[in-house]
């Protein structure tokens, strides 16, 4: 049952900005969308089986792999994490994952399979991933994949980090860190 109502929130939740995003932006934004490996605009990357969507200036999405789902909604802003500003970005790699960054400059990204990361807030950050396999971190393949993770954060420059198997992690208000602390956000 758990589940079933987490495929059907997070559903809702990419039908709404996969709407949003074809609705049409305004003149200052722009938005791009990447379905089975089919690009309109720039910044969307997705393979077969897959879906990306960004809304807003220089906003990214890149899913790869089969049943992924990354939704970028934002602006370039600040992001006190990486000490610059950056764009808004969603990442999803490998099987049946979920990535959503929703505020300007956040970031989302999940690597394995069936992990989750929502991120809400400005300059924040949301992964879900197996740990780091080599440093330094450089590239993508540095990273392990991971099973079953989940990360939420809601707030401005703040952070969750689910890291390894089965994890949960949260970050709940502005200017927070916090990694595989369940609920305790």
């Amino acid at each position: 049952m758990k589940n079933t109502v987490k495929a059907v929130l997070l559903s809702g939740a990419g039908a709404a900005v996969i709407a949003a995003a074809l609705s049409g932006a305004g003149s200052a934004n722009a938005s791009c969308a990447s379905l089975n490996g089919h690009n309109i605009g720039q910044g969307c990357k997705s393979t077969p089986g897959s879906v990306a969507v960004g809304v807003g200036r220089h906003a990214q999405a890149t899913s790869l792999g089969t049943g992924n789902v990354a939704a970028a909604v934002g602006n370039p802003g600040r992001n006190p994490f990486y000490g610059q500003p950056g764009p808004t970005l969603a990442y999803a790699n490998g099987t049946g994952n979920v990535s959503v960054a929703l505020g300007n400059g956040s970031n989302a990204g999940t690597l394995g399979t069936r992990n989750t990361a929502l991120v809400v807030g400005n300059g924040s950050n949301a992964f879900s991933y197996g740990g780091v396999a080599h440093l330094p971190v450089t590239q993508i393949s540095d990273y392990k994949p991971s099973s079953h993770n989940t990360s939420v954060t809601v707030g401005d420059s703040s952070e969750a980090g689910a890291v390894g198997n089965h994890k949960l992690s949260t970050a709940f208000g502005n200017h927070r860190q916090r990694q595989n602390n369940g609920l305790g956000g």
